[in-house]
């Protein structure tokens, strides 16, 4: 699975996680249901961002094969509740409240109180150590998958307070550092700083201090998810979106009548932050895939098509399911209705085609509670013929469940 060619189709393929706080837990139902259904696949570049970062992470430092690294994944995220994320106390919250409060009413003289974060993180960090299996704050099980060569590089991006630059944090083997005006890398022996900082929502979560700077959400200024990857050497991506794509009809639809509170705003500016640069950097790729098509591969100036295949929820994954599929009541939709997910670029090999796989969907009907994707693996057997879309054999035994990866025919 390693090597590049020039149409990239036997290059690395790379898991690109974005952000969307709890909803990470949908990527981790993703990821479980690859295993079951793909066993034999091989990521060995991994970059993950705000929530994702936790899930890259996680995968990179696993020593175990993917379907126990997607398994311990799922159960992390099952058993996460608030008080593993922050602490709940009233003592706690009342006291960082006032401190904001001191500190906005002061206008920040030298004689406010130092306030980091509306909330005080230090139990996520306490899981986050225990659930890697970190040794003194290192994710040691990345330096023995790098030894190993189960694993080439992963990358955590963060954004500096500091200087405004988006700062991607890798750890690999035969990996160099790279720099633009904006973002920059930096090799590194990743830790759980790493990991919260990446994760750190502005604001209400604490900014992490990484040598002498303070880091906090990657997401902030990454206007390029997909780059991380591309610089990495990627072949192939699996980019695994929390954002649910709606249809032309449901975007335009208005989700509150008059005029728009402060909440309202406030979500519309954290998805364009968080959840739109992944759409907008796949429409990029899919447009220079289909540019470099049409040249032969001596005029292309070095650059390479990259394969990429997005995944998303095919339902809002905030959104209560419909009546008829509350648990206990599921009833399995008709055969048209269980969408692929699809290739916001150049499709995999053997990629189908049609308007329904151009929506783009997830692997699960039932996928509204992200955890229960999850829970819907195949359960047929391990064998079967090999799925030359991702590089790894796909069980045979389906129990009637056809649900596969597409490409969109666009």
């Amino acid at each position: 699975m390693s090597g590049n060619s020039a149409d990239g189709t036997n290059g690395d393929l790379a898991f690109v996680m974005g952000g969307g706080g709890a909803r990470a837990a949908y990527q981790a139902g993703v990821l479980r249901y690859l295993s079951r259904r793909f066993p034999s696949v091989q990521a060995p570049i991994i970059t993950g961002v705000s929530a994702g970062a936790i899930n890259a992470a996680h995968l990179a430092a696993h020593h175990g094969t993917f379907e126990q690294a997607t398994e311990e994944l799922y159960h992390m995220w099952s058993n996460l509740n608030v008080d593993h994320v922050f602490r709940t106390d009233v003592g706690s919250l009342s006291w960082h409240v006032m401190r904001w409060a001191r500190q906005l009413v002061s206008g920040g003289t030298k004689s406010a109180p130092r306030v980091r974060g509306l909330l005080d993180t230090e139990p996520l960090r306490v899981y986050l150590t225990d659930a890697m299996h970190a040794i003194d704050g290192e994710l040691t099980g990345i330096n023995y998958n790098l030894r190993t060569g189960r694993l080439k590089a992963v990358a955590l991006s963060t954004t500096n307070y500091s200087t405004g630059q988006s700062v991607l944090w890798v750890q690999g083997q035969g990996v160099k550092e790279w720099e633009r005006p904006t973002r920059r890398s930096r090799l590194t022996t990743l830790t759980v700083e790493h990991v919260l900082a990446s994760s750190a929502l502005p604001i209400v979560f604490p900014a992490v201090k990484i040598g002498a700077h303070w880091f906090g959400d990657g997401g902030i200024r990454l206007a390029a998810p997909l780059s991380p990857a591309l610089h990495l050497g990627a072949g192939r991506i699996l980019a695994i979106s929390t954002r649910h794509s709606p249809t032309a009809r449901q975007a335009s639809r208005p989700t509150i009548t008059g005029y728009p509170p402060p909440v309202q705003v406030a979500g519309v500016m954290m998805n364009s932050v968080f959840l739109d640069l992944l759409d907008d950097d796949a429409h990029r790729l899919e447009t220079i895939n289909r540019l470099l098509a049409g040249l032969p591969p001596e005029a292309r100036g070095g650059m390479r098509p990259v394969r990429l295949l997005t995944v998303r929820p095919s339902v809002h994954p905030a959104r209560p399911p419909p009546k008829d599929q509350a648990p206990g009541r599921r009833r399995a939709p008709p055969r048209q209705q269980v969408r692929a997910p699809a290739a916001e670029g150049v499709p995999f090999p053997d990629a189908g085609s049609g308007d329904q796989a151009n929506r783009g969907a997830g692997l699960s009907e039932h996928d509204h509670v992200p955890a229960r994707l999850s829970g819907r693996a195949d359960r047929g057997g391990r064998a079967g013929r090999r799925d030359p879309r991702i590089g790894a054999r796909r069980p045979s035994g389906t129990g009637g469940n056809n649900r596969d990866f597409r490409g969109s025919g666009r």
